[in-house]
């Protein structure tokens, strides 16, 4: 049953798909797009659920795609059934509209991370243990009055990838 492959579906913009996925397999010298995002969700498995409880009750919101490139595309990635039931339980647990906001907020974060540090040295602070009180105290004094989940998420995961190297602890 642990090897069971889950064939999961979602939908991205051309813009994601052409140059934010092609760009980490190039990065990561990958071939497939399910044995990147293995990879990527294997890195950052333990924080997801920690970032996300900063956030708290998504009120399942719509996360828009991409507001600024209108084609979509069908994604599938092949995923373990035990990696798409932790991503079903964070779905329900933080309330969000669908899994697959999950799948994109890891790819988001990644790009992200690797175009800001480069992959080597982002490889090395995400794999560090993150100062959950100050990524929280940070975020609160910066969110304001921001009520859009979608906003929420994007300030966190931006100040994070912006001070990753101020939020994890020195090895």
């Amino acid at each position: 049953m642990k090897n069971k492959k889950h064939l999961f579906h979602f939908i991205v913009s051309e813009f994601m798909n052409t140059n934010v996925i092609n760009f980490l397999l190039k990065e990561f010298k990958i071939n497939t797009f399910s044995e990147l995002f293995e990879t990527m969700f294997r890195l950052i498995d333990k924080k997801i659920p920690k970032m996300k409880r900063i956030i708290g009750n998504c009120r399942s919101e719509y996360a828009v795609i991409d507001n600024t490139d209108d084609k979509r595309l069908d994604k599938y990635l092949r995923i373990s059934e035990a990696d798409y039931l932790r991503i079903k339980r964070w779905h329900s647990l933080y309330n969000e509209f669908g899994m697959a906001s999950t799948v994109r907020d890891i790819i988001m974060f990644f790009y992200n991370g690797v175009v800001q540090y480069g992959l080597e040295e982002f490889l090395k602070i995400v794999g560090k243990k993150l100062k959950l009180d100050k990524l929280k105290n940070d975020f609160l004094d910066k969110m304001t009055q921001l009520l859009n989940i979608n906003a929420r998420k994007q300030l966190l995961y931006a100040l994070v990838i912006e001070n990753y190297p101020k939020y994890v602890y020195s090895t």
